[in-house]
């Protein structure tokens, strides 16, 4: 945190570098984060043109796109919250203060949303991220989290995949310490290595199966069968030949004629087997790829629309989604921002940010209710805890206590839990004999 002291009030409007994506860093606000040396990494990851390119695989690959954003989507609209540790056992939640502030405006005129949603779709295509910390006169916090995109820098490291900076590509180079930057990356080298590398072989596939399908859709007969003239009758003469072809052209869409049955006299018809859609296997192919790519990035394809599903199956994969799937994205992401932004921000070793999954998995509010009052034994909401939800203002300070049913043993009666009666709790005693 000293070191944003130091720095906070450096002037913001000088010494620009702009990076070739138009988007201008100030040297000045980064302090002595930015390095006057070059340092060119011999790692040479994934190369930015050509058939690797990862953004380029994103942008004309709908399978790749959809998975992507499926994850992004239901990753940032996770809240990020704000706890204190205060014994071994308990923790309370943060309501204000820089970091509350910062989760809550990373920057000016942008949401969380959009910014969690921007990192994470830089960690799933290029398999690395990266923002950095700069103090902002503007925002409530002091500060903004700005973040590179992760087609304008790359890691610079040392010894064995060791990170130690980051190199914008400006036109001569400029290196950016790691003080005070929210970063991390996948397995496979300092810059990781990108999904859509993994994927190339299954979509170059794809690719040329589209392009196939396309050559037939352009170059293939599109008729359902021809007329035949019997072989008995005499050729056509040119001008019966432009009479026929007429009266076929009423029985067309707008002749007419259509919906009628033409009458042909020494004319037959004979039905030709040209290409359709489910000759091609186009359905199949997009099928395929959506479940390849599904699989890659560990998404049951029935959350995309892959394959079919039932309510019930829907609900599990639902589950699982925000468990196997999203879980360590989130434990990958908020342990990132507590191990490098948190210092920054706080001396305080007891604070943390975590997402809050219970806003993913909790279900609907009657299920909720019937699951959490059969846990609790009976109403756990007050009167004007229940008018909240419902947003509602309060009705006064004695609907603030939780009434306690007088059939349960808390208020002098004899069952466990206020649905603990009916005959359906004592073995059917009513039932017909």
């Amino acid at each position: 945190m000293a070191w944003f002291n130091r720095h906070k009030n450096k002037q913001k409007d000088s010494n620009e570098a702009t990076v070739k994506s138009g988007i201008a860093f100030n040297s000045n606000a980064f302090g002595n984060n930015m390095s006057d040396s070059v340092l060119w990494v011999a790692d040479p990851g994934i190369p930015v043109g050509g058939q690797d390119n990862p953004w380029l695989i994103f942008s004309t690959q709908p399978s790749v796109r959809k998975v992507v954003q499926f994850i992004a989507r239901n990753t940032a609209r996770i809240p990020l919250r704000v706890y204190r540790q205060v014994s071994p056992t308990d923790r309370e939640p943060v309501y204000d203060g820089p970091i509350f502030d910062l989760i809550n405006h990373p920057r000016q005129y942008q949401s969380p949303y959009r910014f969690f949603y921007d990192l994470i779709c830089d960690l799933l295509i290029y398999d690395r991220f990266a923002a950095t910390l700069v103090p902002s006169s503007e925002n409530p916090s002091g500060y903004e989290l700005y973040r590179l995109p992760a087609y304008t820098w790359r890691f610079t490291w040392s010894g064995y995949e060791d990170v130690n900076g980051i190199l914008l590509n400006t036109n001569g180079g400029t290196n950016l310490k790691l003080d005070g930057v929210l970063w991390d990356k996948g397995y496979g080298g300092a810059n990781g290595v990108s999904p859509m590398h993994t994927l190339q072989q299954v979509l170059q596939e794809y690719s040329e199966s589209v392009k196939w399908r396309r050559a037939i859709w352009k170059n293939g007969a599109r008729m359902t069968g021809v007329f035949s003239q019997d072989k008995d009758m005499p050729p056509l003469s040119d001008e019966a030949q432009k009479r026929l072809e007429t009266d076929l052209a009423n029985y067309m869409d707008g002749g007419g004629s259509e919906g009628k049955v033409p009458v042909g006299i020494g004319l037959s018809w004979i039905p030709v087997n040209t290409f359709s859609p489910k000759d091609t296997q186009e359905v199949e192919g997009r099928t395929l790829a959506d479940i390849e790519v599904a699989s890659a990035y560990a998404v049951p394809p029935e959350m995309v629309g892959a394959r079919q599903a039932t309510y019930a199956t829907t609900q599990a994969f639902r589950d699982a989604l925000y468990q196997e799937t999203l879980g360590p994205l989130f434990v990958q992401l908020q342990q990132a921002f507590n191990a490098q932004i948190i210092p920054m921000l706080t001396d305080d070793p007891t604070v943390c940010v975590e997402f809050d999954l219970q806003a993913a998995l909790r279900g609907s509010f009657i299920d909720q209710a019937v699951v959490t009052q059969q846990a609790a034994g009976g109403p756990y909401m007050s009167v004007n805890e229940a008018r909240a939800e419902n947003n509602l203002p309060p009705l006064g300070h004695e609907y603030d206590e939780i009434i306690t049913p007088l059939n349960v043993t808390r208020g002098g009666g004899t069952q466990a839990d206020v649905t603990d009666s009916g005959s359906q709790n004592i073995g059917g005693l009513n039932a017909k004999s």
